[in-house]
């Protein structure tokens, strides 16, 4: 179970959770969807190289420079300068969108990701709120947005982002590093900011 349960934690990991939200958003059936496929292929790359590459780079860095002590399952302390690292590279991402000539709901996308992790930040000074969940909890938000802006035919995205959060959430429970209030909190976290960020963006 355990083995089965790291393999669910690594295959959902909160860095991939934005650029699928934004391959979501280019294939959601909108007039986004229209997007020349090119167009789309850039926007895509740009986005996985700001919120996923980049930060992939710098947890190692981080891990050799003995500034965290795990990869996968790092305390609530050693969690704070991974989260400040990835947050810049998070803001600078939505910076480069804001000067591009895109819809505002893909910068409001990315903006509300920011928000996120930099709500997660803010809380990891006194809480451990689990990443994964609230990063589902964030594609879950974006989908329902996404219905209520434009009544797009994505229900079954939703019902499947919200049985991914839960799968992902037992997994963190089996594994032992979150408590259940911790992956709820993730998730309505998630949900909350995205929802009400590109709502009001």
């Amino acid at each position: 179970m355990k083995v089965a349960a790291r393999i669910i934690t690594i295959l959902f990991h909160p860095l991939l959770m934005p650029t699928i939200g934004l391959l979501l958003i280019l294939n959601s059936g909108t007039y986004l969807s229209l997007l020349d496929p090119a167009a789309k292929r850039a926007v895509l790359f740009v986005m996985a190289l700001g919120t996923l590459f980049f930060p992939l780079m710098m947890i190692p860095v981080l891990y050799y420079r003995n500034l965290i002590s795990s990869l996968q399952d790092a305390s609530r302390e050693e969690r704070l300068l991974p989260y400040l690292v990835i947050l810049i590279l998070y803001i600078i991402t939505f910076v480069y969108f804001v000067r591009l000539p895109l819809s505002r709901v893909i910068q409001g996308y990315v903006l509300s990701v920011s928000i996120l992790l930099f709500v997660l930040l803010l809380l990891s000074v006194k809480f451990r709120i689990c990443g994964h969940t609230a990063a589902l909890g964030g594609i879950s938000g974006l989908i329902f947005t996404l219905v209520l802006q434009y009544e797009t035919p994505l229900l079954g995205y939703l019902s499947a982002s919200i049985l991914l959060a839960g799968l992902v959430a037992t997994a963190r429970l089996i594994l032992g590093v979150q408590r259940p209030l911790e992956v709820y909190a993730g998730f309505f976290l998630g949900f909350g900011v995205v929802l009400t960020t590109m709502l009001l963006y």
